[in-house]
């Protein structure tokens, strides 16, 4: 078994196409043909936390000293840190919007993450959803703006592999 380890030779990379396109439910179909020239790569991640998360609904009876649990429909996110770059923030590619509009616009996001570089046989997840808890912060100390960003999936990611 292989582990998934990050390297400088090869890097966790976040695709992303805000086109505001309905693709259907599609991922595929916004990174090929004319989707494809609407993707752009967020430069500059610090951070990536893949957040798959089933919910959950807990009960107790009088008939029993244990509660009980069933568990409900998950709540999927990638969330990190992004240091903001000028061009995907504010204007992205032609056909796109920049991380600033989508998140006003609640504009429909299609993401592919890589793991581990784009290589043939490198895994990816993929879905979509609405980019959320953008905070850009400046100081001082950290003369850079940084911000935390989040990746809403609406409903569920897959997993592949690049061939």
């Amino acid at each position: 078994m292989a582990i998934v380890v990050n390297t400088t030779a090869s890097n966790v990379v976040l695709q992303i196409n805000t086109d505001g396109t309905d693709y259907s439910a599609n991922v595929d179909a916004a990174f090929e043909g004319t989707g494809l020239a609407n993707v752009y790569t967020l430069p500059a991640l610090q951070d990536v936390t893949l957040n798959a998360t089933p919910g959950t609904f807990t009960w107790e009876q009088l008939d029993s000293l244990s509660q009980f649990i069933v568990t409900t429909p998950s709540t999927n996110s990638v969330d990190m840190n992004i240091v903001v770059d000028e061009t995907t923030f504010f204007d992205a590619t032609a056909g796109s919007s920049g991380i600033l509009d989508t998140v006003n616009g609640k504009i429909q996001t299609y993401f592919r993450l890589f793991l581990n570089g784009q290589a043939t046989s490198d895994r990816y997840v993929q879905g979509y959803g609405y980019l959320s808890g953008l905070a850009p912060t400046v100081s001082p100390t950290a003369p850079v703006w940084v911000s935390p960003l989040t990746v809403l999936i609406d409903g569920s990611f897959t997993h592949h592999q690049v061939s």
